[in-house]
């Protein structure tokens, strides 16, 4: 889980349109449960409600380490294409989850604008298949 003490509204500042940020426990109106396998999320889809806080309950039914990483389509094929050129670098973003096979986390998060927001396994040789969307529809 994260905290938001640390998370600031200027690391999206470069964002095209609001992914949202990290939410508060208190706030969270519902759990969505996710699971990745070795080449996909189950489900690779969902839907929220623009306004909610939802808690994500991610857990890696694989065999292989995955991460789960919040953003635009085009962050995240910038990013993917920076994990394959320094695989060894440290990331710690906030909008990112870093599970062991058989790990489970969560990621308590607010989605206050409608739109499509995609997350993917940003690691060299995921990416391509490891993707999904998050729907936020208009209240």
């Amino acid at each position: 889980m994260f905290s938001t003490d640390s998370y600031s509204t200027a690391n999206h500042s470069n964002l095209k349109f609001d992914i949202g940020r990290p939410g508060d426990l208190d706030k969270v109106s519902r759990i969505i449960k996710l699971t990745q396998v070795d080449n996909m999320f189950l489900p690779a889809e969902v839907a929220v409600n623009e306004g909610e806080t939802i808690q994500f309950v991610i857990k890696n039914g694989g065999n292989h380490k995955h991460e789960m990483l919040i953003g635009s389509m085009a962050e995240l094929k910038k990013i993917a294409k920076m994990r394959s050129m320094y695989p060894e670098k440290e990331h710690i973003e906030v909008h990112l989850l870093q599970l062991e096979p058989g790990e489970q986390k969560e990621l308590i998060w607010q989605f206050p604008s409608a739109g499509i927001i995609d997350f993917a396994c940003p690691l060299p040789g995921h990416f391509k298949k490891m993707r999904g969307k998050i729907i936020v529809e208009k209240k």
